[in-house]
C-alpha cells in the first residue's frame, strides 16, 4: 500500500512558477498583422463555403436573359391555367423551349423577378424551377435539362450535356 506522509502536493505541482512575472513584450505592430490575417482567414472561410464570389452578379431583369423572350408568345408557348396552377409566373412570359423525358419545359418570368422553367407532364402537377436574374443565370432542372443565360457558361459536351436550343441544354 502507498501512503503519502509528509508531501506538500501543492509546493509539489506548483514549485517552478519563477516566470511567470516576468513577459516579453511583442513589438506593437504583430497583434493588428495577426487581427487582420485572421479576418481574411474568415473571409476566405465564407467564400469557400458559398461556393463562389462574395460579390455576387448583378440583378437583371429576366425577360432579357434567354432569347426565346425576345420572340413574340406563341400557341405553342402558350400553358393552360390548370398547367400553371398555383406557379407564381407571368404567363404571358412563357416560352417552350424543349421536350425531354421528364416532360415538356417552358421558360417564364416569376412574378418576383426570377428566371424559371416551368415542368409539364401529362396527369402531374408542374414543377418549377428558377434562379435570381444575374447575367450568368442557371436553372437546372433534375439531371436532364439545363437553361443558361446567354452570356453564362455553357456546360461541358465531355459530361454528356448537348444544345437542344438556344441556351438549352439537355443530358440523355
Amino acid at each position: 500500500m502507498t501512503t503519502f506522509d509528509d508531501t506538500d502536493l501543492f509546493s509539489e505541482a506548483f514549485h517552478d512558477f519563477r516566470s511567470v512575472g516576468s513577459s516579453r513584450r511583442r513589438p506593437a505592430l504583430v497583434t493588428p498583422v495577426v487581427m487582420v490575417a485572421a479576418a481574411l482567414l474568415v473571409a476566405a472561410g465564407f467564400v469557400w463555403a458559398r461556393g463562389g464570389p462574395l460579390v455576387a452578379d448583378t440583378t437583371v431583369d429576366a425577360s432579357t436573359l434567354l432569347p426565346q423572350f425576345a420572340a413574340g408568345q406563341t400557341s405553342q408557348d402558350r400553358l393552360t391555367s390548370d398547367e400553371l396552377g398555383d406557379l407564381r409566373v407571368d404567363a404571358r412570359t412563357t416560352r417552350f423551349l424543349t421536350e425531354t423525358s421528364t416532360g415538356m419545359h417552358y421558360a417564364a418570368v416569376g412574378t418576383s423577378g426570377k428566371l424559371c422553367v416551368i415542368t409539364v407532364q401529362p396527369g402531374e402537377l408542374s414543377a418549377i424551377s428558377c434562379a435570381p436574374p444575374t447575367s450568368t443565370a442557371r436553372v437546372a432542372v433534375d439531371d436532364t435539362l439545363l437553361v443558361v443565360a446567354s452570356s453564362g457558361p455553357v456546360p461541358a459536351a465531355a459530361s454528356g450535356w448537348r444544345e437542344a436550343g438556344p441556351d438549352v441544354f439537355v443530358n440523355d
